[in-house]
């Protein structure tokens, strides 16, 4: 993994705008580390030791309840930091982290992550905004779920809140599926065969198309008027 000072993608995350000093530190005392595809970060109820910066890939955020149900409610993209809440409280994760995809990620232990808050100013607005981002999603995801009153409205939701924040260039060659028909119905409280009836419905409607694992939305005013009704 190249170095944080190296990175190409330095300052566009939370933890990317440390000045030279900050970032030195927080190159010494963290461990770099390469996660396959269904990799387990931390499991819900795991004591939080160290805060996982994620450099490249997706993961996905899911919960369980204690009579076993599990729901996802949650993809992070590259720029999340796991486990922040829970190192900051010292408290235990409240959800299990897996990797949907290889991922590249920035280990630091407790102590150093504390010592480095504590030492750089920047270091603390860096988790300051990480911890806003994390407000936002959790504002998303009660979105997706509580307002579209129907279940296509839920579907469309979750396909805008995957392709949001993608330049248009990006959007246009698709933006890569990352979950299951399942997963997806896990996502927006539906079944597997509701995610694949409305899909098949947006298709046939030309709001979206799907090659292979890409989705591009064609539409996404159409979507937004549905993920609001």
């Amino acid at each position: 993994m190249k170095s944080c000072l190296k990175c190409p993608q330095r300052s566009q995350h939370a933890f990317c705008h440390l000045g030279e000093d900050a970032m030195a530190f927080m190159e010494s005392v963290s461990i770099s580390a390469e996660c396959p595809r269904g990799a387990t970060f931390f499991r819900q109820g795991d004591r939080c030791d160290a805060v996982y910066v994620l450099c490249s890939g997706r993961v996905k955020l899911s919960t369980t309840s204690s009579e076993g149900r599990t729901m996802i409610f949650r993809i992070a993209d590259a720029g999340y930091v796991l486990g922040l809440s829970a190192i900051l409280s010292e408290g235990v994760h409240e959800v299990t982290v897996e990797a949907l995809e290889p991922c590249q990620v920035k280990v630091i232990n407790r102590r150093p992550f504390l010592e480095m808050l504590a030492k750089y100013g920047e270091a603390s607005v860096g988790a300051a905004r990480a911890l806003a981002l994390e407000c936002c999603n959790g504002f998303n995801d009660v979105r997706r779920i509580a307002l579209p009153a129907s279940p296509a409205g839920r579907v469309a939701r979750l396909l805008l809140d995957w392709t949001a924040g993608k330049s248009h260039s990006q959007s246009a060659k698709g933006v890569a599926l990352p979950l299951t028909h399942e997963e997806m119905a896990s996502m927006t409280s539906t079944s597997r065969e509701t995610v694949t009836r409305t899909l098949v419905r947006f298709r046939r409607d030309n709001l979206i198309t799907i090659k292979g694992v890409l989705l591009t939305v064609v539409q996404p005013d159409v979507l937004e008027h549905l993920s609001a009704c």
